[in-house]
């Protein structure tokens, strides 16, 4: 008798079959989905090592700028340098797929003057200000580029399990069941056939 609660019918191997073929069939589109999938992440890990250059380049520019200043004023001087407040507008522009979506920004930065001038306003201190507000901006669309890819990332795990259950679960399975119930159907009918020879004899 085959293991699990169908009975040994026809009916049981055409259901059987209609699920073999559902799980085959759902099987291709994850798979198709998971080539999708590998195939975006390729082009967001692009653009995340783009968006790292560019925040590097950053980086190394608001480094420098701000050594330049330090020479120039010294470390106490800046300490007590006029603040500028900067506000950093994220205009959100996300981008759906595969049922996914996928974060970008366009951020837009916006500095006020200081509420007083500095005593010894200097190039290298406006340099190192400006060079360090860029640094917000890069680091904006970098945190982006980041959770887009993470996104990506996490649905591809996700598809690649649901696939690996398909084709090492539940089809194997499925072709068990089917496989023991096809073997009981034949035990049947050739104990059918034994017991119609029996009669006639």
């Amino acid at each position: 008798m085959p293991e699990g609660d169908r009975p040994a019918t026809r009916i049981a191997l055409l259901e059987l079959d209609e699920e073999r073929r559902t799980a085959r069939e759902g099987h291709a589109l994850l798979d198709e989905k998971r080539m999708l999938l590998a195939a975006r992440i390729l082009q967001r890990l692009g653009a995340l090592r783009r968006a790292s250059a560019d925040w590097r380049e950053a980086e190394s520019a608001a480094r420098d700028a701000l050594r330049e200043s330090l020479r120039r004023h010294g470390l106490q001087s800046l300490e007590i340098w006029p603040e500028r407040h900067a506000v950093l507008d994220l205009h959100r522009e996300a981008e759906r797929v595969l049922g996914i979506e996928l974060p970008a920004v366009r951020p837009e930065l916006s500095i006020a003057p200081p509420a007083r001038e500095p005593v010894d306003p200097s190039p290298e201190a406006a340099n190192c200000a400006d060079r360090h507000s860029e640094l917000l901006v890069r680091a904006a669309t970098r945190a982006a580029a980041e959770c887009a890819l993470q996104r990506l990332a996490d649905e591809y795990v996700r598809t690649e399990r649901r696939t690996s259950a398909i084709e090492q679960v539940l089809l194997p399975e499925l072709q068990h069941e089917h496989a023991a119930i096809a073997d009981a159907l034949e035990a049947l009918e050739q104990e059918e056939t034994a017991r119609v020879h029996r009669a006639r004899g």
